[in-house]
């Protein structure tokens, strides 16, 4: 399991900058890098459409997501996680959030209007340890 996530302090802005230029709308995109053991190394993320464009949820633009995905792959990394933004709520999971987890081993990203956590499914959630470089 992944316990800790490394990420840019640039992509830490990024993330922080999308929160704000969609408020108070959920923003997503993907965390693309590396696994190594416990730890999950970002090292692009990735903006996505959010397709729902809702205050309570997110559903990636699917070509923009395979787009990322192909990227990934011919740069030999993967989509290791998501992020996704909570403007008017605290970067807690959401019940929908839960259900979508537990079908889904990646590290979830969420930057609230209380600030930054992550995320991962194993027998319930789990925090994870975000450590930026």
């Amino acid at each position: 399991m992944i316990r800790e996530l490394k990420i840019s302090h640039k992509d830490i802005e990024l993330i922080e900058a999308e929160l704000e230029a969609n408020n108070p709308y959920e923003a997503c995109g993907v965390l693309i890098g590396t696994i190594n053991g416990s730890t999950a190394l970002v090292e692009k993320a990735l903006p996505v459409t959010n397709v729902k464009r809702t205050r309570t949820s997110f559903e990636l633009d699917p070509k923009e997501h395979y787009d990322a995905w192909n990227e990934a792959e011919k740069n030999g990394k993967e989509i290791i996680g998501f992020y996704h933004t909570h403007p008017v709520s605290s970067a807690v999971p959401s019940l929908w959030d839960r259900e979508t987890m537990q079908n889904d081993p990646s590290v979830w990203l969420i930057a609230g209007a209380d600030g930054m956590r992550a995320y991962v499914w194993e027998d319930g959630v789990k925090a994870v340890k975000i450590v930026e470089i």
